[in-house]
């Protein structure tokens, strides 16, 4: 048995790169914190302050980026397969990889609040369908299950399982990166082998959920609250949801473990309540329909 691997992946082995160059790629299932941790690298190496224009990237289709172009410090982020030729781009061009994975049912709800911006309709190409038939609907409405259990859902959620069993990711739990922000940019700074030019407690700072919501990047950034879920979906909800994507569930390691005592009734009253908070904390300028 090759235990290798298994040693990598306990002590995390350092990423190879060119002296002084800090590539990062963000490689995660749409509403799992990649807007966040891109932000607070960003804000950490500053590179969009050395490059404004290819210093970082969010991309639709990463395969379409300006590969030989890309500067030294640069951040890319995508909601993507684990394919070829984009695994061999990345290793060619020396891109640390980092994949987030969120308790799927916390990520189906964001994209639920998310949907109506229409910034999720070039996701993955449309494969699968579009987020069309849950604009303005609620958790436990059939619409939302219907879209909730379908392909659609199925090839979003599967991006962060594809990348996550990647030995060439360094992989992150949304909910620990909200729990120890610092740590975890720690980690990633180890394993890149490069010192920040901002220090991470500034960094984090900077990059609360609260700064992060202004009129131009209100429509990424919403409550962020892990376990959300469970005051929005009953037990009946959440489990049939969670059985059509039991392959996810299992490969991050999450459990469907849903509020017994929650009834539909006081589901949609916590749905109704968020809503109207939303609709009356977006900052002047931005769209009330948009995350």
């Amino acid at each position: 048995m090759d235990f290798l691997p298994i040693f990598q992946r306990i002590t995390g082995r350092r990423h190879v790169g060119l002296p002084g160059e800090v590539r990062v790629a963000i490689l995660s299932t749409p509403r799992s914190g990649n807007s966040w941790l891109c932000s607070m690298l960003d804000h950490a190496y500053q590179c969009s302050g050395h490059h404004p224009d290819l210093g970082e990237l969010a991309l639709f289709n990463p395969l379409g980026a300006p590969w030989s172009e890309l500067p030294g410090h640069c951040i890319l982020m995508s909601h993507w397969h684990q394919v070829e030729p984009l695994t061999a781009l990345l290793n060619e061009h020396r891109f640390f990889q980092i994949t987030l994975a969120r308790h799927p049912l916390d990520v189906l709800i964001s994209i639920l609040q998310y949907a109506p911006c229409e910034g999720s309709l070039r996701w993955l190409d449309g494969e699968g369908g579009d987020e069309r038939s849950i604009y303005g609907v609620a958790p436990e409405s059939e619409e939302f299950i219907r879209y909730a259990t379908s392909r659609r859902a199925q090839a979003l959620l599967e991006v962060s399982a594809e990348w996550w069993s990647s030995q060439e990711c360094h992989r992150i739990r949304y909910e620990d990166l909200v729990r120890h922000p610092r740590w975890q940019l720690g980690r990633i700074a180890r394993r890149l082998g490069a010192m920040p030019e901002v220090g991470f407690e500034e960094t984090v700072a900077a990059c609360t959920f609260e700064r992060l919501r202004n009129p131009v990047t209100a429509r990424f950034v919403w409550k962020g609250k892990p376990g959300l879920w469970k005051t929005l979906l009953t037990r009946p909800v959440a489990q049939r949801i969670a059985a059509a994507h039991a392959r996810v569930f299992a490969a991050l390691g999450y459990a469907c473990d849903p509020d017994r005592s929650l009834d539909s009734r006081r589901a949609t009253q916590n749905w109704a309540r968020l809503v109207a908070a939303k609709s009356s904390s977006v900052p002047v300028g931005a769209s009330k329909s948009v995350a």
